[in-house]
């Protein structure tokens, strides 16, 4: 069977994954607190890979953070989004540490901040520092953990990095002390049509089955079900990992597939780039992740997959057999600790089609959308553009156009929800703007129940142009309504209320209806002084500081949402 299988199956020209030798007990645990994960590396997320290893701090904020090895801070950033509050230290050897969600730095480096807010009169800063500037030994206390910018609960992101190729690094192989005795878990097989022509029990359908542990290895929950195929198919699992002190189904370190004794496919993931960690799009089977939120890792290749972590790929790990015959295949998925766990199965292959016609349908070339060059799309409605390599296959450009309705000044476009897009592209939604609402004018994400999200785009000669990096509906809107902004710990009303001597901060709950919040600024007494911003809260304040004395005092803030609709807020006061 084995002489069979290599009559027509050919190595691909995918990038190969090379694992390297990293030091180990170089660096230290950065939290004198359990190694318990919450997130780990390569962990599959919405449109990208997890970059490092999450450490809870179970709910705890302001736990020291120290220096992983010698080195210095190499770069500083504070933001509401993101990472939040992030150090960068670069270390001697090569690497680069990343700790972030910061609550916040230690004295030295939140005066540095500081100044620097202050002189660029902005909340949001990113420096690089030079050797130099912040020095430190491996211990150093350099921050405190938190739960700043996009995080959903008090932990402590960390990463390791190539400080030459800023390429993310799996922190685990870094020898620190996770406990680990625990192997991956195996939860669905699925079975992929690769065409129009291949079956799958007969039918041209993808086909999932349940998975069951029994003793040392997975076998199908239900004992009865079996695989025939016929054409070309691909496999894919879903699965997930744990550790010893669990906090999480985090991500499977390695997956190899082999079909009757022959590899041909594996992956591992030891390193991601970040300008490719879109592609977990084609990694995973977007369709199904889209209709129901499973992600079902693909062991075969799209050809615009440009993932650097493949070590095995025969025939893009897609399987033809060319006559009747059974086969057997196993699945091996493996953490870095060397724990591993097996699917074995059986496939049964056709040499004849069981559907007597063909499914194969003519499109038009106009309505395919090529990965591997530019494509133009102009209609009545909409102007669809977009550069090379936005998709991972060929598509077919499926749409609909529905009639303006309320509170909508175009035609509402459909677009085909599971086809995944790799790099923007440009969508014109031609439209119908009074002129004196022309510069509100944006393009509004329309979800399934009607509600509208924030698209973006400026108004276009005879529409509203925006980039796009989803597939969905969408309609041209405006954005009249200014930001809200609502003191927090003070008496908006009052005016009676003008002593704010026993306040140590001055808090606004801050909201924008649609766009969104561009910016912000405050003055008192005509200087500008520091806003700190928590949008998981909504929450704008000012601690009281040297920029700000006893005395009468006047404060203005300015908030702009991303329209340009503007709320000042003024109020005198006495500290």
């Amino acid at each position: 069977m084995k002489k069979v299988l290599l009559a027509f199956l050919f190595c691909s020209n995918a990038a190969i994954a090379q694992t390297i030798a990293y030091p180990k007990n170089y660096f230290i645990s950065p939290m004198n607190v359990p190694l318990d994960l919450s997130g780990n590396f390569g962990e599959l997320r919405p449109n990208h890979f997890h970059t490092g290893i999450d450490i809870t701090t179970h709910g705890a904020e302001g736990i020291p953070v120290k220096a992983a090895a010698d080195g210095y801070v190499s770069r500083v950033r504070i933001g509401p989004w993101g990472y939040g509050r992030v150090l960068y230290v670069t270390h001697p050897n090569g690497y680069t540490t990343v700790y972030g969600h910061l609550s916040k730095f230690n004295a030295a480096l939140t005066a540095f901040s500081k100044m620097n807010q202050y002189a660029g009169q902005n909340f949001e800063i990113d420096f690089t520092l030079q050797p130099t500037q912040f020095p430190v030994k491996q211990g150093d206390v350099i921050a405190y953990s938190g739960n700043t910018g996009s995080s959903g609960g008090p932990h402590l992101h960390f990463e390791i990095r190539d400080a030459k190729t800023e390429e993310a690094l799996n922190p685990l192989l870094f020898g620190f002390a996770v406990k680990d005795a625990v192997a991956p878990t195996a939860v669905t097989l699925v079975v992929i049509p690769a065409d129009n022509n291949a079956t799958i029990n007969g039918v041209n359908a993808l086909k999932k089955i349940p998975l069951k542990q029994s003793g040392s290895t997975y076998v199908f929950a239900n004992a009865a079900e079996s695989i025939t195929v016929f054409g070309k198919v691909g496999f894919a699992i879903e699965a997930y990992d744990k550790e010893s002190n669990p906090t999480g189904k985090n991500g499977v370190y390695g997956i190899r597939l082999a079909c009757d004794g022959q590899t041909i496919y594996s992956h591992h993931l030891e390193r991601i780039p970040f300008d490719k960690s879109r592609f977990i799009n084609c990694f995973i089977n977007y369709e199904e992740h889209e209709k129901h939120n499973h992600f079902y890792q693909q062991s075969y290749l799209l050809p615009n997959n440009q993932l650097p972590v493949y070590d095995t790929t025969v025939n893009n790990g897609y399987c033809f057999f060319p006559t009747e015959a059974l086969h057997r295949f196993t699945y091996t998925l493996y953490d870095v600790y060397g724990n591993t766990s097996t699917v074995n199965f059986k496939v049964k292959s056709l040499a004849k089609s069981p559907i007597s016609q063909s499914k194969e349908v003519y499109v038009p070339m106009y309505r395919v959308l090529a990965w591997d060059t530019t494509n133009f799309i102009e209609e009545n409605a909409f102007l669809f553009e977009t550069p090379d390599d936005a998709f991972y296959r060929n598509e077919i450009f499926n749409f609909t156009v529905d009639p303006a309705k309320e509170k909508a000044y175009s035609a509402k476009i459909n677009f085909s929800e599971l086809i995944p897009i790799q790099k923007p592209c440009t969508l014109t939604v031609y439209a119908t703007v009074p002129d004196r609402l022309k510069n509100k004018a944006v393009l509004a994400l329309v979800n399934k129940s009607g509600g509208r999200s924030y698209a973006g785009g400026t108004w276009n000669k005879n529409g509203v142009t925006a980039e796009i990096k989803e597939f969905g509906s969408y309609i041209v809107t405006v954005d009249t309504t200014a930001p809200v902004v609502t003191p927090s710990n003070f008496d908006l009303k009052s005016t009676s209320q003008t002593s704010f001597a026993a306040l140590k901060s001055i808090q606004f709950k801050m909201s924008d209806n649609f766009s969104g919040i561009a910016s912000y600024s405050a003055y008192i007494d005509g200087n500008w002084v520091l806003m700190e911003y928590e949008p998981k809260k909504k929450l704008l304040w000012y601690t009281f500081d040297e920029h700000c004395g006893k005395g009468k005092h006047s404060l203005m803030l300015t908030v702009t949402d991303k329209v340009g609709n503007v709320t000042v807020y003024k109020k005198d006061f006495i500290r």
